[in-house]
């Protein structure tokens, strides 16, 4: 008698026929007391489901295993889920970082689940029973998936901590044995389907294992990227083909290949992190479940027949490493990873002076900085650059003269540096170069001097004393440089009571202005500063006198003379001298005007315009004279006003 699923309740006993996944013992009895109808409907989902999972863990090789790890993910999440209020979970469910939202966890929720289920086909192993002994090439292509598999879940970040050389030769290298067997592997396919797909998938190789040793254009790159895709999309169009893959593995391997791509297509230009983007990330792992449900079905028993191995496959996947070993020798060209030194930020603290170290020490230190943050936030070489293309443009940056050239041609490799941190970075490339560029800096500046000091000796030799016969207590003559916009100024230069006295083009009331002066039509007096007027901003002649009283009154072949009264606070009253006193100043130092220390003092301004020189188009074209003497008076008086 078999056991009833519908109808009225009944305890007879079951047919010992019956399996146990009907609800019945071996011995011909219910499981329980009560039929299916008498139990609960969850109760009997629940049960359903248990025998369902027993049966699937005990249909795979390695279910046990599996299903152990894919119950202590859950539990994680599930632990992680009533953590710190659940923002832990975002990170466990998802395993990447996610901007935590507490109204949102559906998302990591359902990337959650399916971390489980690529975990459980990943783990599980292939199906039993097994198939018989499998052709060599077969046997080497599982276990090049499975070690791809693995090295996409941690061997490849971890070969990359060591050397990010060795992990994209070895990431190459896999898949370039890979796909020369999968495809070989393929039944119900042509032999022009195959060349066709190794062509293409050899394109991709080929173009890893040469971009080491040159630079690919744009439009290249993309034709290689677009045909190692195209071997991607015949391998499982393939797979289609054979019998010995199930229509999920071939749905799987469509989502995870192309579903990535054509988001990534659709934000070309833009920067997303968002819901879209995480699950897009998700699924593009699922690349990894395909290979793994490939390896497991090359093991199962299936009506495709596989296509007859050469028994070389050995030498094939030998071959296929030697191809992409060239890489190892430089690195690939978009590989930041350190050549000499390990890239964290303490190596600055560990640098030692450049005389100290042996040639292989300097170019360790020199990446240190070279890859490192400059004071501009950013690295001081393109992250691109792979190390030997660092060392090799520090060595071109070297063999130029001077800071000016290294700085430009930095600039257009597209470095970002300052001169200072460049040739810093450079003295333990090119030990000495500091030396020379600071001899070079101080013969630059001997030169400029001494031409800045024949100028001056030219421009003063232009400009004599125009009361050589009144000798002053102090005195002076020299040319003076006038600013854009004219202009000058007698100020104590060490009263800081009233901001600057000698910055006429201030807009404080505390000192003189030019602005004010040119309104008065000659001159500005506050305090103890004076703001000057002239008729021009080429330079001029100035002559200074300082007497103990005053002189006399001298007005003939004078155009103007104004006098004014000034104080010292410090017992100083000066003209600026060039440059010192930034864009105008006298040739030469001119006396101290304040002879009779603080106190307060009489200006007289004497101003007059020159003949043009034709034998001497240099020659100034206005003089100016400046007589002080003390006296308490505050009141201007002009003694000739211009005409």
């Amino acid at each position: 008698m078999i056991c009833p699923r519908n109808g009225p309740r009944s305890r007879a006993p079951c047919s010992g026929r019956v399996s146990r996944r009907r609800g019945c013992r071996t011995d011909g009895w219910p499981l329980s007391g009560f039929t299916g109808a008498d139990r609960p409907g969850r109760s009997n989902k629940i049960i359903r489901i248990v025998a369902l999972l027993q049966a699937a863990v005990a249909r795979h090789r390695f279910g046990r295993p599996a299903a152990v790890a894919v119950a202590l993910y859950l539990t994680a999440a599930a632990v992680a889920a009533g953590y710190d209020g659940g923002r832990w979970f975002a990170l466990v469910a998802t395993a990447s970082l996610w901007p935590w939202d507490d109204g949102a966890r559906l998302l990591p929720a359902a990337i959650g689940v399916l971390n489980a289920w690529a975990l459980w086909q990943i783990l599980r192993g292939p199906a039993l029973p097994r198939a018989g002994a499998l052709p060599r090439d077969v046997v080497w292509l599982r276990r090049l998936l499975y070690t791809d598999v693995a090295g996409d879940l941690l061997l490849w970040e971890l070969l990359d901590e060591v050397s990010g050389v060795a992990e994209y030769v070895a990431r190459w290298a896999v898949w370039a044995a890979t796909m020369f067997l999968l495809v070989r592997a393929l039944a119900g396919v042509s032999a022009r389907f195959r060349v066709i797909a190794l062509g293409l998938g050899l394109t991709g190789v080929l173009a890893a294992a040469l971009r080491p040793f040159s630079e690919i254009p744009l439009t290249a790159s993309f034709l290689v990227a677009m045909a190692a895709l195209g071997c991607k999309v015949m391998i499982i169009a393939g797979q289609r083909r054979d019998r010995r893959f199930s229509a999920v593995t071939v749905g799987i391997g469509w989502t995870a290949l192309l579903v990535p791509q054509v988001y990534s297509l659709l934000q070309i230009g833009r920067v997303a992190f968002d819901g879209l983007s995480l699950a897009v990330h998700a699924l593009d792992g699922l690349l990894v479940v395909w290979a793994a449900r490939t390896a497991h079905e090359l093991a199962a028993p299936g009506q495709g027949v596989p296509a007859p191995g050469t028994g070389r496959t050995p030498r094939l996947i030998a071959a296929a490493f030697v191809l992409a070993l060239p890489a190892a020798v430089v690195g690939a060209e978009e590989d930041a990873r350190l050549t000499y030194t390990v890239a964290d930020e303490g190596c600055r603290d560990r640098l030692r002076p450049a005389t100290a170290l042996g040639p292989e020490e300097r170019r360790r230190s020199f990446l240190c900085l070279a890859r490192n943050e400059t004071f501009a936030a950013n690295a001081m070489f393109p992250e691109r650059l792979a190390d030997q293309r660092v060392l090799a443009h520090g060595a071109q940056l070297c063999a130029l003269p001077g800071d000016r050239e290294r700085n430009a041609l930095h600039e257009r490799a597209g470095g970002t540096a300052d001169a200072i941190e460049l040739t810093a970075a450079l003295e333990y490339l090119c030990p000495g170069i500091v030396a020379r560029q600071t001899a070079d800096a101080h013969r630059r500046q001997a030169e400029r001097d001494l031409q800045e000091a024949r100028w001056k000796a030219e421009a003063n030799a232009r400009c004599d004393d125009p009361w050589p016969g009144t000798r002053a207590r102090r005195q002076g003559t020299a040319a003076y440089m006038l600013p854009e916009g004219g202009g000058y100024a007698v100020f104590d230069d060490r009263d800081d009571s009233a901001g600057d006295p000698g910055d006429i083009y201030g807009d404080g009331d505390e000192v003189a202005d030019i602005f004010d002066a040119v309104e008065d039509g000659f001159v500005d007096v506050v305090g103890s500063s004076a703001a000057i007027v002239t008729r021009g901003d080429a330079a001029m002649c100035l002559t200074v006198k300082a007497f103990d009283r005053a002189p006399p009154l001298r007005l003939t072949g004078w155009d103007q003379v104004v006098e004014v009264g000034i104080a010292s606070r410090s017992g100083r009253l000066v003209v600026p001298t060039y440059p010192e006193g930034g864009d105008g100043g006298a040739a030469r130092p001119l006396p101290d005007l304040a002879v009779a220390g603080p106190g307060h003092y009489r200006l007289r301004i004497y101003a007059r315009t020159l003949p043009w020189d034709e034998n001497d188009p240099e020659a100034p074209l206005e003089e100016h004279l400046l007589v002080v003497h003390p006296g308490r008076s505050t009141d201007k008086v002009v003694h000739r006003p211009r005409d």
